[in-house]
This record gives structure tokens, C-alpha cells and sequence, in this order.
């Protein structure tokens, strides 16, 4: 099956274009405990080798699906409106609709997966989120992380958020090769932030995200593509 260039670029830029803005919305609203970076709830509910890691049934795979489908087009304009904001309340807004929609999505799959497919499906987004997800004060205080820890990851991803921003920007017609410098400065981004834990501090962490997952976007289960 041929794999959407322009939709892989957006997916592998999201991981990181969209960390800044979130840290940012949050910081503005008093919050820093959100979760919003990284691809959305919806996105890995419908790609298909997550639904295979997570072994979905053809049956639960439908509801997924009908689930996910239904939240978006409720809010399809929501969406386009966001394109007459203005940039900085672009960023917020966008924010706030994606918690709102990723909530929608957990309300329309409550009880279609089981517990060992809803743990690993957590496993599988942490691991999307990639560093970003070291930044989160939720897991930053299961890891225990020093000050000292919490601001070398925090610079780390600041880095990391602009150099994918000059990639993209350079990107032009090359698109294979953007992809390429993307998914490897994801990849060093969390090895740098890794090498910041303690032994026991990355052993937490590997049991929380469980066994490494490559997320492949390669279309539905169905051979669509998105």
C-alpha cells in the first residue's frame, strides 16, 4: 500500500510543532498538566496497525471507527473556523477543541475495548508523545524528577520544537527527506531526554510505555487512506 508523503510530514511535524503551543496554552490558562501533543486519540484509534497491536475485533474496529467518525464530523466547522483566528488564538483554541474532541472520542469507545486494550493503547500515545510526554507534570511526578531533570528536558524539547519548525520550514518539494530529518530528530530528542533519567527512573518509564511500538500510517483496516 503507497504511503501518503504529505500526511506522514504532517503527522511526524505534529509530535513537535505542537508541543510549544500547548506548553504555552497551558501556561496562559494556569495549567500544566495537559496532554494534548502528539497525534490524537481519534488518529490512533483509527490507524490501523494500532488497532492491530491492540488486536481489535472487525466488530470493534466498527465501533471505533463509527465512534471517531461521529465526533469529527460534529465538529468539522469547529475546525474550519479555526482557520479565520488569529494566530495566537488559533493555538489556543485549537487546544482547547482537541481535549474537547479527544474527551468526545473517550466517551464514544467507553466499553467497546477492554482493560488490556485500553492500557496499551496509553502505552502506544506515551510513546507517540515521545519527549514531549517527559515534559508532562503528571509523569514527571510518577518519575520523581529533580528541578534540575525537569528543566534540562524542558530545554531539550525547546530544541527539539525548533529545529522541526526550521525542517519544516526547508522542507520545499522534498518531502521524503523532511520526513527522514523528522523522525530522526525524534528519535535523538528522546534519547537525549532519556539520558537525563536515573537507571530506576528510565525502568519506570519503560514499564509505563510498555514494549516499543513503531506507528505505521498506512491507511485504515479497511485499505482506505486518510
Amino acid at each position: 500500500m503507497r504511503r501518503s508523503a504529505s500526511l506522514v510530514l504532517s503527522l511526524v511535524a505534529l509530535a513537535f510543532l505542537a508541543g510549544p503551543a500547548s506548553a504555552q496554552e497551558r501556561k496562559d490558562r494556569g495549567d500544566r498538566g495537559g496532554t494534548d501533543t502528539g497525534p490524537s486519540l481519534g488518529m490512533l484509534l483509527t490507524n490501523k496497525s494500532v488497532q492491530e497491536e491492540l488486536k481489535l475485533s472487525d466488530e470493534q474496529a466498527k465501533k471505533v471507527e463509527a465512534g471517531v467518525s461521529e465526533v469529527r464530523q460534529k465538529h468539522r466547522e469547529d475546525f474550519e473556523k479555526l482557520r479565520e483566528a488569529s494566530e495566537g488564538d488559533r493555538a489556543t483554541r485549537r487546544g482547547e477543541l482537541r481535549r474537547k474532541v479527544d474527551e468526545e472520542v473517550r466517551a464514544e469507545i467507553r466499553g467497546v475495548l477492554n482493560p488490556d486494550q485500553v492500557k496499551r493503547l496509553r502505552q502506544i500515545r506515551m510513546q507517540a508523545r515521545g519527549a514531549d510526554a517527559l515534559a508532562s507534570p503528571r509523569l514527571q511526578e510518577v518519575l520523581d524528577l529533580t528541578a534540575d531533570q525537569k528543566a534540562k528536558i524542558h530545554e531539550i524539547n525547546e530544541d527539539a520544537h525548533e529545529d522541526a519548525r526550521e525542517i519544516f520550514r526547508d522542507a520545499g518539494d522534498d518531502r521524503a527527506g523532511a520526513i527522514k530529518k523528522l523522525q530522526a530528530l525524534h528519535k535523538e530528542t528522546m534519547e537525549h531526554a532519556c539520558a537525563v533519567l536515573t537507571d530506576k527512573q528510565k525502568d519506570q518509564y519503560k514499564e509505563l510505555t510498555g514494549e516499543p511500538f513503531q506507528l505505521k500510517w498506512e491507511g485504515r483496516r479497511d485499505g482506505g487512506n486518510r
